[in-house]
């Protein structure tokens, strides 16, 4: 017969906590892994996303959307989501002051990371930024040329 010191029994509910503890961590830390190496390319302007292509880091109730960015005269970007039912709404101030947007706050769900999402849109503004840039050409210092003389008569 084995018997047990109160000793043993500490150890034993110490190590099944932390076994407890340990799987508790590694479930949110997947959740967080999946939220970091989930994150789409940004392609085009307006760019479809999904909820998977964010996985844990998806922040909206609808599933599914296109994320823009728009120039604004005045403060540079406006990045929208564009909900499945075609409201449009502000992912940034700028979109919300300017444009008059109504916040995206109002279909946020209950877990995920909007700043992602946000970010994502300032991917696509940068491809905008990268497409309306112009090329500077070379200064080329202005042309000079040596004075004319002044036509001589042969006598």
């Amino acid at each position: 017969m084995i018997t047990r010191t109160r000793g043993t029994r500490v150890r034993a509910l110490g190590l099944a906590a932390a076994v407890l503890t340990g799987a508790v961590l590694v479930t949110g830390c997947s959740e967080e892994r999946d939220a970091v190496l989930k994150w789409p390319g940004a392609e085009s302007n307006p760019q479809a996303v999904t909820a998977d292509q964010f996985g844990a880091a998806w922040p909206l109730k609808p599933d599914k959307g296109k994320v823009a960015c728009n120039t604004t005269p005045y403060s540079g970007f406006a990045i929208t989501f564009t909900a499945p039912d075609g409201k449009v709404y502000a992912l940034n101030n700028v979109a919300h002051d300017e444009k008059g947007y109504p916040s995206v706050d109002e279909i946020k769900g209950t877990s995920g990371k909007m700043w992602r999402l946000r970010s994502f849109g300032m991917q696509i503004c940068s491809l905008e930024r990268a497409r309306n840039m112009r090329s500077t050409p070379p200064a080329t210092p202005p042309q000079t040329h040596a004075p004319t003389q002044p036509a001589t008569t042969n006598p």
